[in-house]
């Protein structure tokens, strides 16, 4: 069966350990099954699926059985900033998903730039979908500003202290915030604390912002020893309901802090949270009545003697036309379909995307008229396109995926990690060279076994 094998030189293991001489330690973390977690340095992953592990637990590399690595997550030495999310994804035929910025299309191939991999041509037949301008997201709110924004009615600014663009809470703090919240939102901020102290902080949102004690109908993030769970607070019936619950406890995170990221679609009851930019699953409100409040409310109870601290704190609009579109029904599979902003909708044949003086311009034969139709790509949403009627080759069974800054994806066969750059294999897009600093895990994709390693 093929693998992934990773080949580290030493310079490689030093990059992967450290940034940089006197950097700080920046481990990779292993969730294995049955639920148990290593900390160390990925060093190699053979074509049978041994992974070899260096860590301070044993004086030599272990040695991980096939099947006993879920899931290994890369950690960012942060030396240098993350580029912004390009403005579209590319949805290939066997469901993975390149965040890239459209270069042109014409009848043979695609030709993108993705951050992570940069220049690549992707055959036409490789292609099942483009999503345009999704990451297009106005921002509500930035701050903390000053701690004064921070008061509601009656709901007073409680031992905090702004310093810095934070709010650090000294002992029990609480604070409040109301906004124009949109349906569809984001929410991010970054939750720090002290070495050898257990965090405890709660973030509500769609809060009405009632009465300390009153139920309401909001949601609330907590983090704390026993990891990270949100829960849904509703006005009828059970007043308290668990949403989602991840064992992300704080020892997990060397550098004592957690970014947060909740992306909430108040129309479809669906949430999703990523903890460090990386996805952590989507989820779906069951009970009625979704929350409409649009207020924001930070609790921290920090152990005596020490201090907590809530910085980039942003609120955006959520764009989620590539969720919507996605899901709904696209129309004769044999022909390309396009979907405007406007959610107008056409079926025919995409001729191209070139570069015009006035911009990047769709050209679609809709067979309504003898000329193609030139909608600019700004007020494009998706184009899917037609599906092959007959059977895809078999390909090659791959062990992981590879997940990337901007939601993406790729399964790989084969992949070589060096100090700055993943040199992997894949089915559709050939050799690539990722940048690693954007790959931030890898998944395994085979059925778990049935008893834990």
């Amino acid at each position: 069966m093929t693998g992934i094998r990773v080949l580290n030189s030493m310079a490689g293991c030093a990059a992967l350990c450290a940034g940089g001489l006197g950097g700080p330690l920046v481990a990779d973390q292993l969730a294995l099954s049955g639920g148990a977690r290593l900390t160390g340095t990925v060093r190699s992953i053979s074509e049978a699926g041994v992974v070899e592990l260096a860590s301070e637990l044993a004086p030599d590399p272990l040695r991980l059985q096939p099947g006993a690595v879920d899931r290994i997550e890369f950690r960012s030495t942060g030396a240098v900033p993350p580029p912004p999310p390009p403005p579209a994804v590319v949805e290939l035929t066997n469901g993975d998903l390149l965040p890239a910025t459209l270069e042109a299309l014409d009848e043979r191939q695609l030709t993108v730039i993705s951050p992570e991999a940069g220049r690549l041509v992707i055959p036409r037949e490789a292609l099942q979908s483009l999503h345009l301008g999704i990451r297009h997201h106005p921002v509500i709110y930035a701050g903390p500003r000053n701690l004064d924004e921070w008061t509601h009615g009656d709901l007073e600014a409680k031992n905090w202290v702004f310093e810095r663009d934070g709010l650090i809470a000294n002992g029990p703090a609480a604070a409040s915030l109301s906004l124009p919240l949109p349906q569809q939102f984001i929410l991010r901020l970054t939750l720090k604390w002290q070495p050898q102290q257990i965090p405890n902080f709660q973030v509500f949102f769609a809060d009405p912002l009632k009465a300390k004690g009153e139920s309401c109908d909001r949601y609330y993030l907590q983090f704390g020893g026993a990891g990270v769970e949100i829960k849904r607070e509703a006005s009828h019936g059970k007043r308290f309901n668990t949403l989602v619950q991840l064992n992300r406890i704080p020892n997990l995170y060397p550098d004592h802090q957690l970014q947060v990221e909740l992306r909430m679609d108040r129309k479809a009851a669906r949430l999703q949270i990523l903890l460090n930019g990386e996805p952590e699953g989507e989820f779906v409100d069951p009970i009625p009545a979704v929350p409409d409040g649009s207020g924001i409310r930070l609790v921290c109870n920090p152990p005596n003697g020490s201090s907590q601290e809530i910085r980039g704190l942003e609120i955006l609009k959520l764009n989620d036309a590539r969720g919507h579109h996605h899901a709904a029904d696209r129309g004769d599979p044999q022909t390309d379909s396009l979907i405007s902003r406007e959610d107008d909708r056409w079926g025919g044949h995409l001729v191209d995307i070139r570069q015009t003086d006035s911009g990047q311009v769709c050209r679609f034969s809709s067979g309504a008229r003898n000329d193609a139709l030139e909608i600019p790509a700004a007020d494009v949403s998706t184009v899917f396109f037609a599906t092959k009627a007959e059977t895809p080759p078999a390909q090659a069974p791959h062990l992981f995926v590879v997940r990337l800054r901007g939601d993406g994806a790729l399964r790989v066969a084969s992949c070589e990690f060096h100090a700055d750059v993943v040199a992997a294999s894949h089915p559709l897009l050939g050799a690539l060279n990722l940048r690693r600093e954007g790959v931030l895990s890898m998944e395994r994709l085979e059925p778990k076994p049935k008893t834990a390693p």
